[in-house]
């Protein structure tokens, strides 16, 4: 069963940029690149810090804090990463981002 809830306007984010939300208590991180967006666990699977402090460049994602690096495409780690980023579902609906929040995505 799906749960998709709007995120924000895709006209409000950034290309290359990872930004922080939180939709019905969920902390999650968006990256957009080009006509693309992806949606992460906000906390990095490393050590459990923001991926929201972290950078995109082109297709990856880097940590701040470990520079801990992913594909933002398919969340395959990449360099000294260990484990994948997970990702939840999404779609565009009427020029919103809209995240499917049905099952909750952990490292745990």
């Amino acid at each position: 069963m799906s749960d998709w809830k709007r995120v924000c306007a895709i006209g409000d984010l950034v290309d290359n940029e990872l930004k922080e939300f939180e939709i019905d208590g969920k902390k999650i991180v968006v990256a957009k690149t080009g006509s693309d967006t992806y949606v992460y666990p906000l906390r990095c699977p490393h050590m459990d810090e923001p991926l929201s402090t972290g950078m995109c460049d082109g297709a990856t994602v880097t940590c701040s804090f470990h520079l801990w690096q992913w594909d933002m495409r398919t969340g395959e780690s990449s360099g000294e990463a260990e484990i994948d980023l997970l990702l939840y579902p999404t779609k565009e609906e009427d020029g919103a981002l809209l995240v499917d929040l049905a099952e909750e995505l952990t490292y745990d």
